[in-house]
């Protein structure tokens, strides 16, 4: 499969799962927001792994500095996110159910990550995917 369809299908994924959590955190009933924020977590890894493993060494291989340059600062910037991310996951994910509906500190934390996600695809989308796609493909 394509490396950028692969990571956009990857981003309607996780940007569906925030969603979801985020319904769930609404649920007084709910039961499925660990095993969620547990799916959340295994989807961002695995696309991190992804961008890490494909997308940002085309960057550094690139000949061109300034693809080298952004691919860098995109992955430096994905780093930090994935700090955010992970402390995000480590705190919460052992909770249980009926504290996290009711936890204003971890709704906060997860409106944060949500707009920082969101804001990180349409970036990606609009700024390095193009960039990839344009200077970095061959095309045969």
């Amino acid at each position: 499969m394509d490396l950028i369809l692969q990571l956009k299908q990857e981003h309607v994924q996780i940007i569906y799962l925030l969603e979801e959590i985020v319904a769930e955190t609404k649920n007084k009933e709910s039961s499925k927001i660990i095993p969620k924020l547990r799916e959340f977590k295994s989807v961002l890894l695995n696309h991190l792994k992804l961008e890490d493993s494909l997308l940002y060494p085309a960057f550094e291989k690139a000949k061109n500095a300034e693809m080298n340059e952004l691919g860098k600062s995109f992955s430096e910037e994905m780093l930090a996110i994935s700090k955010v991310a992970l402390k995000f996951f480590a705190d919460f994910e052992k909770e249980e159910v009926s504290k996290l509906i009711k936890d204003q500190n971890f709704k906060a934390q997860l409106q944060g990550i949500i707009k920082v996600v969101k804001k990180r695809v349409s970036v990606e989308e609009k700024i390095l995917f193009p960039a990839y796609q344009n200077n970095l493909v061959v095309r045969g």
